[in-house]
């Protein structure tokens, strides 16, 4: 076959492939038909391409099939985009449905953070020279003084968005470390929960007993659920990524380490959303001089929402999906969500100075949570498969 020959047999072909690429624009995958042909007239003119380069056709031509191929290939492979469609089924499906499969880690991740806090909370009215064993009392008075002041005159707006990048700055440090030191057998994200909690639990609880709790109380009440339980869900991702490469089941270590990451990485980028909103909130809303009233509004608002989004929403998207196999997800999940709010409820009571019957009503609450955890891991069997 000679140029002219291909030319006039081939010229017919070309033309159409270059109006579909004119033409299909993002559709290309949307049209079973249009997908059909294109990959058809791709192949061909392939086949023309490595037909001219052999045969040593001229080089306008050799050069007009190259750019050609090269257009169609482009577009063939390209990678769809994200449309915002795509990120919203994410966050409403994929991850409460990733969260659901790996609920163990998540609620090991917040009783190792939660845990050692709360019960520093409780050293610092019970055993000051103990607390003081654990935090240095420098270190404390220091942030005693820090809410001396509290922000009843709110701060200059000038360095609102200073500190918010601050705080984003600081609060993706702890989660990072968190979570990319699970990758040591879970051993470091252990470390790092345990760490956080006993120091946040030192800092609160001392200042809670200085005249500065209330302002301190007022300061974190907005931001504190996401920013915790941000640190709390990333020390699960890393439990995630460390577990998966002991407990391969039947699988390779690597194919096990690679499914790990996969879910690790995604729960994470929840984790971040949560970070990014506490700092933004840090930064405008919790240093502001609104009423503390409207303060711990908002901050039970941010409580119902992480408990309905990570403690009830996977056990519903999980059983549409049909992934609700074994019976004891539900309380693993339910029972989570109620420890939290117990734990949560029972923390701002403390700082109130609430009577006896509230604490006696959350710590019920947070009881039988604990209690709905441990029986749906029980009922779970091979809950560390």
């Amino acid at each position: 076959m000679t140029a002219e020959q291909m030319i006039r047999a081939r010229s017919a072909e070309w033309r159409e492939l270059e109006a579909l690429l004119s033409s299909i624009g993002g559709e290309l995958r949307r049209s079973a038909t249009n997908l059909s042909r294109f990959a058809a007239l791709f192949r061909n003119v392939g086949a023309d391409l490595a037909l001219a380069r052999a045969q040593g056709f001229p080089e306008e031509l050799t050069e007009y099939l190259n750019s050609l191929a090269a257009r169609a290939h482009n577009r063939f492979y390209v990678s769809p985009r994200q449309p915002l469609g795509q990120i919203a089924a994410f966050f409403r499906r994929k991850l409460p449905l990733i969260i659901h499969r790996n609920a163990r880690y998540v609620v090991i991740g917040m009783l190792l953070f939660f845990g050692p806090l709360l019960a520093t909370v409780g050293l610092s009215r019970s055993n000051d020279s103990a607390l003081f064993a654990i935090v240095p009392k420098s270190m404390l008075s220091q942030f005693e003084r820090m809410y001396k002041k509290g922000h009843a005159a709110g701060r200059p707006e000038s360095l609102d968005a200073a500190m918010t990048g601050f705080y984003v700055f600081n609060n993706v440090g702890i989660a990072f470390r968190c979570f990319a030191t699970g990758v040591f057998a879970g051993l470091g994200s252990i470390f790092f929960l345990l760490y956080n909690g006993v120091v946040l639990g030192a800092v609160t609880g001392f200042v809670s007993t200085t005249p500065s709790a209330t302002n301190l109380l007022s300061f974190i009440i907005g931001h504190g659920p996401f920013e915790l339980f941000a640190i709390a869900l990333s020390g699960g991702a890393g439990l995630r990524l460390g577990f998966g490469m002991i407990i391969t089941g039947n699988r390779r270590r690597r194919d096990s380490l690679r499914d790990a990451a996969v879910d690790a990485v995604q729960i994470v980028l929840g984790a971040a959303v949560l970070l990014l909103g506490a700092a933004l909130i840090e930064g405008f809303f919790s240093p502001s001089s609104l009423p503390i009233w409207l303060k711990f509004a908002f901050g039970g608002v941010c409580v119902l929402f992480l408990t309905f989004y990570f403690g009830i929403l996977p056990w519903f998207v999980a059983r549409a999906a049909g992934e609700l196999r074994r019976q004891g997800d539900g309380l693993v999940l339910g029972g989570g969500a109620l420890s939290i709010v117990g734990a949560v409820a029972n923390l701002a009571a403390y700082f109130a100075e609430a009577g006896a019957t509230h604490f006696a009503i959350w710590s019920a609450v947070g009881l039988v949570g604990v209690l709905l955890t441990l029986g749906g891991l029980r009922r779970r069997r091979a809950w560390l498969r």
